[in-house]
């Protein structure tokens, strides 16, 4: 009986081996890329275990369900193999979902919105007329057919701050970044607060936010306004921006001119503020304003 048993096992070994060559038959891509590194017809049937994770992988990965759905024993990796002095060795390396998610989720230097609107797309903004003139303005930007800014406003509720995301994950998924999204009132009274305690670190923020390819002030004009705010934050970053035709995006509950006449706190902040909106007007052009509040 033992002996029968021994020689069910291996005609059920056999019979798995088999299958696996079957699928390693039935896999176009993989055939070609074990002829491509070179593995002999005869060495097939030798390492198919390790061939055949390597076909199930290139199977399941062709209907990608996403890096979240991810659902292999091995999430996320992939069996890669390789053929070196007669012998085929395998190992287990990052998907190229995963790898252009890494890319795609580096372009961002700061991100202050929120991760789930990271899987937003274009086709996620809606129809409105107003909405629709900012893609427009954006869609010349990347065609190059414009060079300036994009000042977005409008009530609170319409959708300013998502409608920037989705322009900021569209150009990350472009890699045109870096980029940083900032929330000016944080992020504003984070530098003025580091200006006093670490003067190195605040410079080290004005330098990347007046360098970075893209920039986008989101809730413009809500920030703690002082002298200091104005003068060696704003005017600072914006007017590098400018003078490197940096491509920057702004979000607000106000046009420009309520931005002037609230920093206008004084005759020499007058000037300034003056300043800073002729600043945004020579760049953005027409402001967009996206009007009564909309369910985004």
């Amino acid at each position: 009986m033992e002996k029968l048993k021994v020689n069910l096992e291996i005609q059920e070994d056999e019979e798995i081996l088999s299958s696996m060559k079957e699928a390693y038959l039935a896999c176009a891509p993989a055939v070609k890329y074990c002829k491509d590194i070179g593995i002999p017809e005869e060495k097939i049937d030798y390492y198919i275990t390790k061939i055949f994770d390597f076909v199930c992988d290139t199977n399941y990965c062709k209907q990608c369900p996403g890096t979240k759905e991810c659902k292999k024993n091995n999430p996320l990796l992939v069996s890669k193999i390789k053929y070196k002095n007669g012998v085929v060795s395998s190992q287990l390396v990052p998907c190229k979902a995963l790898l252009k998610k890494i890319t795609f989720e580096k372009q961002f230097k700061v991100r202050d919105f929120p991760e789930e609107w990271l899987d937003k797309r274009l086709q996620n903004i809606d129809k409105s007329k107003e909405k629709q003139m900012v893609l427009k303005r954006y869609i010349a930007f990347l065609t190059e057919k414009y060079s300036g800014w994009i000042f977005i406003n409008g009530n609170i509720g319409t959708g300013k701050s998502f409608l920037a995301a989705i322009l900021s994950v569209d150009l990350a998924g472009r890699v045109k970044g870096p980029i940083c999204y900032l929330n000016c009132v944080s992020r504003f009274r984070e530098m003025s607060d580091l200006s006093f305690k670490k003067n190195s670190e605040f410079q080290e923020m004005i330098d990347k936010y007046s360098t970075v390819p893209v920039l986008v002030l989101d809730d413009f004009g809500n920030e703690y306004k002082t002298d200091f705010v104005r003068d060696a934050i704003i005017y600072t970053i914006l007017s590098y921006r400018a003078s490197k035709r940096l491509f920057t995006m702004f979000t607000s509950d106000f046009s420009i001119d309520e931005i002037e006449t609230m920093y206008s706190n004084t005759k020499a902040g007058e000037i300034r503020a003056r300043q800073i909106a002729n600043l945004l007007r020579n760049k953005c052009g027409e402001e967009i304003n996206l009007g009564e509040i909309k369910i985004h």
